[in-house]
């Protein structure tokens, strides 16, 4: 008799061991696969700017590729896991923290573009400058990331379940794509603009709401779920099996063949629609990224190297830093040196490191000595300093927007 309740209890610890998920939240605390995973988006966000500004060619096809199949999904992605993670869920925080990141993203516009662009243009007359000064009113993975918690805190304000949001966020994404398909871009500049914020359409835009709120969704979805993993090996042994040779199927197919209903594989079009496959597609390849970085935690036995802490607690700072240095340069050559001249660079890759540390200097001397950040500024300080950045862009496109002849976004490689 004792041996059979000997035996059973050594069943149960083996259907414990066995079990992927808990009924409670147990995969609490920090996750060092997502510290390697924003480390990882850091570099190649960086070295796709860098390439972005400073290259034409082939090195731009292999980073086309690279961004459809990993590109700022995965931020977006870590941005929703991050959200369930935190200890402040409410829609008024998710609301405070929306206006925080668009006006962060405001601040970037004008310091990486409105500015540089304007002094070129004050200094060499050439009408390309002030058309790209137009760009203060552009929208990336910031201005996404603060129009992302808006619309969250409206999801939560109304009290939808996660799968509710993230059925949402599939509809949304077809209804993009349908949009794109059946809507004439409108000629207003300013309206066109506004609509880039959602929907795609012929403005500088890379990350419409309809478009990419899957990816938040997705990682908001996912976060309740990690909370309960009582087994990363299994959980991730399975993602591995059922996501690692679909998406290679998928993307293989997807870049030898035309699928006459979607936009053609890496190109502008697609990196900005990610319709439903190819979302779904991008998703897998994120969970196979976070899978072998959990491999790689496992293989330094969880000991995280400096880098990868230092790189993930100032994610956005490198992100500000890398972008707005990187845009400036390449302002400053072709004022200086001639349209082309940024284009020659070699080495973009080491320049990249570069630029890495260049931005990790920073960040310490600030940490050591200034302490300053624009999301711990106290009232009334915080208030001022962000109704100064929306006056700002306002003055900005008062003074711009009528001298303008032809705006420079992406669909016409910036007026190059």
């Amino acid at each position: 008799m004792a041996n059979k309740e000997s035996e059973s209890k050594k069943q149960e610890a083996n259907i414990d061991h066995n079990c992927i998920f808990s009924k409670e939240n147990v995969n609490t605390g920090r996750q060092p696969e997502f510290d390697y995973y924003k480390t990882l988006n850091i570099f190649l966000m960086t070295l796709s700017h860098v390439v972005e500004n400073f290259s034409k060619g082939y090195f731009n096809k292999v980073m086309d590729f690279l961004s459809i199949i990993f590109g700022a999904a995965g931020f977006m992605l870590l941005m929703g896991i991050g959200m369930k993670y935190s200890r402040h869920h409410d829609p008024k925080n998710y609301i405070s923290r929306g206006i925080v990141l668009l006006t962060i993203g405001q601040y970037v516009n004008l310091i990486r573009n409105a500015l540089p662009n304007l002094i070129a243009w004050w200094i060499t007359g050439r009408k390309n400058f002030i058309s790209r000064a137009m760009l203060v009113l552009q929208a990336d993975v910031l201005t996404f990331s603060g129009i992302a918690f808006l619309f969250l805190a409206l999801m939560k304000k109304i009290k939808l379940s996660d799968i509710c949001i993230l059925i949402i966020s599939i509809i949304m994404n077809i209804v993009g794509f349908l949009l794109y398909k059946i809507m004439k871009s409108p000629n207003n500049f300013l309206l066109r603009q506004f609509l880039g914020y959602f929907i795609l359409t012929k403005s500088e835009a890379f990350f419409p709401l309809f478009s990419y709120f899957i990816f938040v969704a997705f990682g908001y979805w996912l976060g309740g779920i990690y909370l309960k993993i009582s087994n990363k090996e299994n959980f991730y042994k399975l993602i591995l099996i059922i996501c690692f040779p679909t998406s290679i199927i998928y993307h293989y197919f997807r870049s030898h063949y035309n699928f006459s209903k979607f936009p053609k594989y890496t190109t502008n079009e697609e990196y900005i629609l990610l319709p439903g496959p190819d979302a779904i597609a991008s998703i897998m390849t994120n969970l196979i990224t976070l899978a072998i970085l959990y491999k790689i935690d496992m293989i330094l036995k969880g000991k995280t190297p400096d880098f990868i802490t230092h790189a993930a607690q100032n994610l956005n700072q490198y992100y500000i830093l890398g972008d707005v240095f990187i845009r400036s340069t390449n302002t400053f050559l072709k004022a200086t040196k001639g349209e082309e001249y940024p284009y020659k660079m070699k080495f973009k890759p080491l320049f990249t490191f570069m630029i890495l540390i260049f931005c990790k200097i920073l960040i310490d001397m600030n940490n050591k000595y200034i302490h300053f950040t624009i999301t711990t500024l106290k009232n009334p300080i915080r208030n001022i300093f962000f109704s100064l950045i929306w006056i700002m862009t306002i003055i900005s496109v008062i003074y711009i927007y009528p001298k303008v002849e032809i705006y420079a976004t992406l669909w016409n490689d910036y007026l190059d």
